[in-house]
């Protein structure tokens, strides 16, 4: 399966600072909050990227797949 870098780099980035936000809970309080608020933001643009490829694929591929047009209560199967 191809992933698209930019995907893959926001997922290492949400990843890693998961990883240092855990890793300094009980030792750093203030680096775990700055790891965390880290972490927290990179979830956020994985889903709203990931989100955001989901409906341009979704929108493409109904586009080009005419099949269930027209037949109420018909939905492409996937």
């Amino acid at each position: 399966m191809h992933i698209d870098e930019k995907l893959k780099d926001l997922l290492t980035k949400a990843n890693l600072t998961g990883l240092l936000a855990k890793r300094y809970e009980y030792v750093d309080p203030q680096k775990h909050m700055y790891y965390y608020q880290l972490h927290f933001k990179y979830v956020m643009q994985v889903e709203k990227y990931y989100m955001n490829m989901q409906d341009h694929s979704h929108h493409y591929m109904n586009m080009h797949d005419h099949s269930h047009h027209g037949v109420p209560g018909q939905f492409p199967m996937y």
